[in-house]
């Protein structure tokens, strides 16, 4: 339930080039039948409403990845309409459940459910803690990312320059650093969209706020910032930051775990790129069939010592999975920094499993002044890292 749930802070920031914060699902380890076992016995007990969320939120994530996505929406939404009562007697685990049920909603092309499910997380920890408590504050940055995903990157800007003012007044100089950080990804987007020296300089101008004037407990994002600029420079021809970059994690023996230095963004054929946790969209994403939406993939593959991909595999899919080649290929040409070598550990490097699911986001109907929802014609992949082993707690979980 953790991945789902987090507020996945430092990870997110060095492994995502999009705007939007990029959450994991763990892989439970239980059989479906299992956790189905368990929240039908909880119920039947009137267990209590963390019991209850713990439970729904486990089944949903086994849904989730056996591709049952509308039966783990329908898990989480009653578990809500069961819970939401409760929210001041369980602040935390009620945000988790609008927090997992949101993501779910993403995949599926739920855009209105995915923004009011990040506003209703927001607002249980609002009105349980305050404006200026850490956990607050990040849920914030997570509602600016939603705003930004959904198509509106000012709105967005506006919320992170917000949180940004707010914990540098409260002394919460770790979430100021993560607001940071989100206001330089909306620079990076900008300029990428339109390469003038105005948005370059403005960029720059951001991240070098972060990397030549840390705040005290912000320094992971010193590293962030350079992963960021290493990605423009190289999406715009010069790999002089990121061969850096390279050989400061080698000084340094190597991470622990996988960084993602860069990831080539994937276009349309005609050419215009598409936001969709900065991974790769298939050439014939104009001529996909809308049956295809929903269908997901799981891929696998090593991130070697020297930080070079191999193995590149689908595992496993729900149907039809010729949409995804180009993101095989995508994966294959990532760049990672150098892992750490450990005396006497033989295992070449660390195994990914990421799923990606085929959508489009839903309308409601309000453009056209009708009430039939409908899809919007442009698809988009949704991305979910299903590799346990490479979590760690992020700072807001730590405490700010």
């Amino acid at each position: 339930m953790r991945k789902l749930t987090s507020l996945l802070i430092a990870t997110a920031a060095l492994a995502v080039s999009a705007p939007a914060m990029a959450q994991d699902i763990v892989v439970q380890g239980k059989p479906l039948s299992e956790t189905a076992a368990d929240l039908e016995a909880c119920l039947k007990r009137n267990c209590p409403p963390d019991e209850d969320i713990k439970a729904s939120v486990a089944h949903a994530e086994n849904l989730f990845v056996a591709g049952d996505y509308k039966t783990a929406q329908r898990t989480l939404n009653a578990s809500i309409g069961r819970n939401r009562k409760h929210a001041k007697a369980y602040p935390l685990p009620v945000s988790d459940l609008f927090r997992a049920n949101g993501r779910v909603a993403e995949h599926m092309g739920e855009g209105r459910q995915y923004q009011l499910s990040t506003l209703d997380m927001r607002n249980t920890l609002r009105d349980s803690f305050g404006d200026d408590d850490f956990r607050t504050l990040v849920a914030d940055i997570e509602v600016g990312d939603s705003r930004a995903k959904l198509g509106f990157p000012d709105e967005a800007e506006r919320i992170y320059r917000d949180v940004e003012k707010r914990a540098l007044t409260a002394k919460q100089y770790r979430v100021a650093s993560f607001a940071r950080f989100r206001l330089a990804t909306v620079a990076r987007i900008r300029f990428d969209a339109e390469p003038t020296p105005a948005n370059r300089k403005e960029l720059d101008k951001r991240l070098s706020l972060l990397i030549d004037n840390p705040l005290p407990g912000g320094e992971e994002f010193v590293l962030a910032a350079k992963v960021l600029r290493a990605r423009t420079d190289r999406k715009h021809g010069s790999s002089g930051s990121t061969d850096e970059l390279v050989k400061e994690f080698a000084s340094r023996g190597g991470v622990n775990r996988p960084v993602l230095l860069y990831s080539e963004p994937l276009v349309r054929q005609d050419n215009q790129s598409v936001v969709a946790d900065g991974q790769a969209a298939p050439p014939s994403w104009t001529r996909v069939s809308t049956n295809a939406y929903g269908q997901w993939v799981d891929i696998g593959f090593w991130i070697g010592r020297d930080g070079k991909v191999s193995d590149v595999e689908i595992l496993r899919s729900s149907g039809r999975d010729e949409w995804a080649k180009p993101v095989l290929a995508n994966i294959g040409r990532r760049v990672y920094a150098p892992l750490k070598a450990e005396e006497g550990d033989r295992t070449p490097g660390f195994y990914m499993i990421e799923r990606y699911t085929l959508t489009a986001r839903v309308s409601d109907g309000n453009e056209t002044g009708t009430r039939l929802r409908t899809r919007e014609a442009t698809p988009r992949i949704e991305r979910l890292d299903l590799t346990e082993d490479n979590y760690e707690a992020p700072p807001a979980e730590k405490g700010a």
